[in-house]
């Protein structure tokens, strides 16, 4: 007999599946019970509601965000580069997932505040990351930066602002020379 983990990792697997093809709304607690070869009763011992088991799926999503993230910016001593890699890295993951979960650009904003509330502690992660870059590049003395949490946060709100725009309307061509350009105009902001 399976343990508990591996019923639950098994019924967030088939959700993942459902939602990436028919989104949040049109998703129900049966559809997940049965793609995951569980009575619609027995889903209810581990997730409440279909909106328990989708903040679940989106926090193993953010998971695997960071975990990206980290190891493409650990790869890479200059701070440009670093910047550069986490900018990329981020936004090819989010485009995947965007690509991956079709419904997603259909319901990004009518689920907005709800996946912002699921996102908030990643939204602080995102924002600590960018300053610790920020202050190693001051501290290489490549950056002029004297206020390095305001400086972050106006460039975490600067790539939230494109977000949605670039995971839903560009190519990966042409959201990596955005990126290279945004990058170059935000860090020459800052550069001695």
């Amino acid at each position: 007999m399976t343990n508990d983990n591996e019923q639950k990792e098994r019924i967030l697997s088939a959700a993942k599946n459902l939602f990436s093809r028919f989104g949040l709304e049109k998703t129900t607690m049966e559809d997940i019970a049965k793609a995951a070869g569980k009575g619609k009763s027995s889903l209810y011992y581990y997730f409440k509601s279909k909106e328990e088991v989708y903040a679940e799926v989106i926090r193993k999503e953010i998971a695997g965000l960071k975990t990206t993230i980290r190891k493409a910016i650990e790869e890479e001593d200059d701070p440009y580069n670093k910047f550069t890699k986490f900018v990329v890295t981020r936004l090819n993951y989010l485009n995947e997932k965007a690509d991956q979960y079709t419904t997603i650009k259909d319901e990004y904003l009518k689920h907005y505040q709800f996946i912002q509330n699921l996102t908030a502690d990643y939204s602080d992660w995102e924002i600590s990351t960018i300053k610790d870059i920020i202050e190693y590049g001051r501290d290489r003395g490549l950056f002029l930066v004297t206020d390095s949490e305001a400086i972050s946060r106006a460039i975490f709100f600067a790539l939230k602002g494109l977000e949605y725009p670039w995971t839903t309307n560009l190519t990966r061509i042409e959201l990596e020379k955005s990126v290279y350009v945004l990058v170059d105009i935000l860090l020459k902001g800052i550069s001695k």
